[in-house]
């Protein structure tokens, strides 16, 4: 893991406790329904295998249990922290939580029918190699849903301009925030993630926005 990798783990390790909390403050829980609307956009079957990247906390993961209760889900995360509190919120549901690098995979070519990430490409330093990897264990034929910011828009502008203002109220430490609002601005737009997914093989199937483009899904295929 190099230098920058080892950075961002150790902040969202820091973090971890208050992630859920300040998600729901900054987003008013309105991340929760980009979710949701997300995920009924995928075709997941019974006894398909799942494999959510980056699951932080397991919100994805948990959300595509309770849609599909008998399909297999695996989340992976860097972060130990985070899977420790995903595992809390998921200890009724049958979800198995690996701690490892999006980079470097355990698991065998072509073993997934549905790959996710969601908010969390932006936070790996080598995107290309991350995105090589899921297009690497994803079935042919299976879906890959991609969630994160949309378009930079006026309303996304507002988003950047309200969240350290709750920041400083609810969590006092600006730090992991503001690298939040950074990497949200240099982070591409829809258009430039499909030719960078497409790049490494995966072809459109989907693209929705939602909240007036400030949150974007795209479904590639393999």
């Amino acid at each position: 893991m190099d230098k920058v990798s080892y950075q961002i783990q150790n902040m969202f390790d820091s973090i971890a406790d208050k992630y859920d909390f300040m998600n729901n403050i900054i987003s008013l829980g309105t991340h929760k329904y980009a979710k949701s609307m997300s995920i009924k956009n995928l075709s997941i079957k019974p006894r398909d295998k799942i494999l959510d990247l980056c699951c932080g906390t397991g919100d994805l993961a948990i959300q595509m249990k309770k849609q599909q209760p008998e399909a297999e889900i695996t989340g992976v995360d860097f972060s130990e922290k985070m899977l420790e509190i995903a595992m809390k919120k998921s200890r009724n549901e049958n979800i198995a939580f690996i701690n490892a690098d999006c980079t470097r995979l355990p698991f065998a070519d072509n073993s997934f029918d549905v790959i996710t990430m969601g908010f969390g490409l932006r936070n790996i330093s080598d995107t290309n190699k991350a995105l090589s990897e899921a297009y690497r264990v994803l079935k042919y034929g299976g879906q890959f849903l991609h969630i994160d910011f949309g378009r930079k828009n006026f309303f996304s502008k507002i988003f950047d301009k309200i969240t350290p203002v709750l920041v400083k109220i609810f969590y006092g430490n600006n730090f992991p925030y503001n690298y939040l609002i950074k990497s949200k601005q240099i982070f591409p737009p829809p258009e430039g993630l499909i030719e960078v997914f497409e790049s490494e093989g995966f072809k459109l199937s989907k693209r929705k926005d939602y909240l007036f483009g400030i949150i974007s899904s795209q479904i590639m295929t393999k």
